[in-house]
Formats: structure tokens, sequence, C-alpha cells
């Protein structure tokens, strides 16, 4: 695979090339961006965006309530950006508890940082309080049996539908 540089010298160095590869190069850079804007961590700023990447998401979500002035919120939110960030599998949204408080009304939450899970648009578990490392893993992996195992049922019930 070439690199930007190297890319842009060979373009550079011969405009006929350039002519022909312009139309490739940038579909490809389109394509990358595009990549880049689907990252699965959301700051959710309100109700509509909320619907939008959370209940309507096809995959588990977890849901961070913080806030800048939590100090346990200040661990926990990059220990669970560093263990989602490559996962393609769980989403993970972060809600300022001070910028929604209508979601935080909604949810009833009390004190943060609070964990909510969501699958389907229906919350699936509920964590209140700051967890180690340890702990976070094994809560992520719970989540992944529980998706894995509820698309296992999904899928049995097709199957005997479609019979």
């Amino acid at each position: 695979m070439l690199k930007l540089p190297t890319l842009v010298a060979r373009l550079q160095a011969s405009p006929a090339v350039a002519q022909r590869s312009l139309p490739i190069t940038l579909s490809a850079i389109q394509k990358f961006s595009q990549s880049q804007t689907t990252l699965k961590i959301y700051n959710i700023n309100n109700h509509n965006e909320f619907d939008q990447k959370i209940i309507n998401s096809n995959v588990p979500v977890i849901v961070n309530f913080h806030a800048d002035w939590c100090a346990p919120c200040k661990t926990l939110t990059p220990m669970l950006t560093t263990r989602l960030e490559n996962a393609d599998d769980i989403d993970l949204a972060v809600i300022d508890v001070d910028k929604n408080i209508d979601l935080v009304e909604t949810f009833d939450v009390r004190a943060v940082p609070a964990i909510l899970v969501f699958r389907n648009g229906i919350v699936t578990d509920k964590l209140v309080g700051l967890m180690d490392d340890g702990n976070i893993e094994e809560f992520i992996e719970k989540i992944r049996t529980k998706a894995r195992l509820q698309k296992e049922t999904e899928r049995e019930e097709a199957t005997k539908k479609s019979k």
C-alpha cells in the first residue's frame, strides 16, 4: 500500500497519471474519511441523538453518565474508551449529566458515574460507581455473551418460523 507522501510525489511527477488517478484517489480518501466517522464512541448531546445512536442501535451500547467534576468519572470514562475503541460489537455513549438533565431524569440517574447498557432499545444492565480494570473487562465480556446468546436465540426462532 502506498503511503500518502509517496502517492502525492508520484502524482506530482506525472500529470497524465495524476489526471487518471485523481478520481480513484479522491474516492479512496472519501471512503477512508467515511470509515473514520463510524467510530462507535459517541458523545450524546440531546434526546434526539440518544434515540438515533442508542435506542436504534443494532449492537449493545454502554451508556456512561458522567460529569466533568466527578473524580471517579475521570477514571472510568477513559478506561471504557480504551477498552471499546476497537470493538465492533459494542458501542459506547458518553452523556454529560450537567448538559443532559432530561436524560438523567428519564433514566433516574441519581449518582455518577452510572452505566446503563442498552440492547434493542431496552436497558439490560445498570451499574453505579467506579469499577476497576478487571471488573470492566468482566462486565464487557458479560455484555458480549448476552448479545451472542440473544442472537443465537433470534436465529433459532427465525429458523423455526421458516419451517
